[in-house]
């Protein structure tokens, strides 16, 4: 029998046929916390869906019309479904597992499973995006997850990278507004593979306490610090530790953009601008609030 909660990265479809993208592992009271990422119109590439959130990030994200909920431990609003309104969960391992079964049917479930068979040395990994929710089309990316901090971390070590991404750097800098994303790229993440796009997504492999700590905004911040991420810094959202003082007296950065993941992961000096918060056992600094976009740049 299949889990009934809900992991980062699940799709959802709700009682109208909107298609959803599940954020983090929380697990809220009456709701999850989810985007949406297509509406049916009959048109499109993806199988007759239209894709509403057409790029990432949270400045993005914030335009989406789509219900939201200010949840007061975390002093921010995000974007849910009720449960009460869900008719469907597509769950990433579920989808490879019935893939694995088949014969491949198109080259690109062909080059998923290469894939899968000749790199990914793991047990607990899933495909998402639009392969899970099987409305890909010809050119689509191919979107692995791996569960648990043990296969994450024996892929990281263990896979020596894609080609290089040229495509990714060119639009997470136009998208986010940067000019250094070419120091976030981690071909190990994502890459091109026998001429396809492959990104390699991270979750954790259990539901999370919702409203563990209570935190408040304080406002802006930019300062440099020595900063170090495990196996959090993979997930979503990511996480890393300040090593030292700081003048804010920051221990922990957690960053609700994704591109800035692989920078958090491993040990390194870096410049950090995102929104101080105050919570009641340290204070941390969000990057990737509505109000302050915020960036890690590595140094």
């Amino acid at each position: 029998m299949g889990r009934d909660y809900f992991f980062d990265r699940d799709i959802i479809i709700d009682k109208e046929g909107n298609v959803y993208t599940i954020l983090t592992n929380y697990n809220p009271p009456g709701y999850v916390f989810a985007y949406l990422k297509y509406v049916y119109t009959g048109k499109g590439l993806w199988k007759g869906y239209e894709r509403i959130f057409k790029k990432y990030g949270v400045h993005n994200l914030i335009k989406i019309n789509q219900m939201f909920s200010f949840e007061s431990c975390y002093d921010a609003s995000f974007p849910i479904v009720l449960l009460s309104n869900i008719s469907r969960h597509l769950k990433p391992e579920e989808r490879l597992q019935e893939i694995l079964k088949k014969s491949a049917r198109d080259n690109i479930i062909y080059t998923l499973i290469n894939f899968i068979e000749d790199y990914v040395r793991v047990n607990n990994v899933g495909v998402t995006g639009s392969i899970l929710l099987d409305n890909y089309h010809n050119n689509s990316d191919i979107d692995i997850i791996i569960y648990g901090r043990k296969g994450a971390l024996d892929f990281i070590e263990s896979f020596d990278g894609f080609e290089k991404d040229y495509e990714w750097i060119i639009e997470a800098n136009e998208n986010y507004g940067i000019d250094f994303a070419n120091l976030l790229y981690d071909n190990r993440r994502r890459g091109i593979y026998k001429g396809m796009k492959i990104s390699v997504l991270f979750a954790d492999d259990k539901p999370w306490r919702y409203c563990n700590d209570v935190c408040k905004k304080v406002g802006k911040v930019r300062f440099r610090a020595h900063i170090s991420g495990d196996y959090e810094a993979l997930i979503y959202p990511s996480i890393a530790y300040v090593l030292g003082n700081n003048e804010y007296n920051v221990s922990k950065i957690i960053s609700y953009e994704g591109i800035f993941s692989s920078v958090l992961f491993g040990e390194r000096q870096a410049e950090i601008e995102g929104l101080l918060m105050r919570c009641e056992k340290e204070n941390v600094v969000i990057v990737g609030d509505r109000d302050v976009r915020g960036f890690i740049r590595p140094l």
